[in-house]
């Protein structure tokens, strides 16, 4: 990797992949009926937004432009048969685009240098916890498998009665 491919993949693979979690995962969300189910989405769609307000301050400092792509067709693409796919199979292929994600987010933080590496080591730790969630869910550990999504949250969703 060189520094333009550092570059490109922090806008590309790190901030807007939160621009098109967020949305993929607000859609979920509006296509749920279960009570938990509605907060696991809720809790995911928040992490992915405070995570992308969170990297504004990088993008700028890095000289990157800070705008969402317009994600919305592709998000809805993903949500488009939300209602008629087994939950596990939605926990699946969170386990395979977090999979994707890690890879680009591993990338960028073993090339970054020691003053990007905290930003880019925790996104790291941030589709972990992402793809965690989806492992413990199919494990069937529906329980305890958001906490540590939850754990990141600087504003948290009100878990439901």
């Amino acid at each position: 990797m060189n520094r333009a491919e550092y570059l490109s993949s922090i806008e590309e693979h790190l901030y807007q992949g939160e621009v098109l979690g967020e949305a993929v995962f607000a859609r979920f969300l509006a296509r749920e009926d279960d009570p938990l189910r509605r907060y696991k989405w809720a809790s995911l769609m928040q992490l992915e937004s405070e995570t992308k307000v969170r990297l504004r301050p990088f993008l700028a400092y890095l000289g990157l432009p800070i705008s969402d792509a317009d994600v919305k067709a592709q998000a809805d693409g993903f949500a488009q048969n939300y209602a008629t796919t087994p939950w596990a199979d939605h926990m699946k292929t969170i386990v395979e685009v977090t999979d994707f994600y890690l890879g680009k987010f591993r990338a960028v933080a073993a090339f970054a240098p020691d003053c990007d590496r905290d930003v880019t080591q925790s996104m790291v730790v941030h589709e972990e916890a992402i793809q965690n969630f989806a492992k413990a869910e199919l494990a069937g550990d529906a329980k305890t498998s958001i906490d540590a999504v939850v754990a990141q949250l600087r504003f948290p969703i009100a878990v439901p009665r």
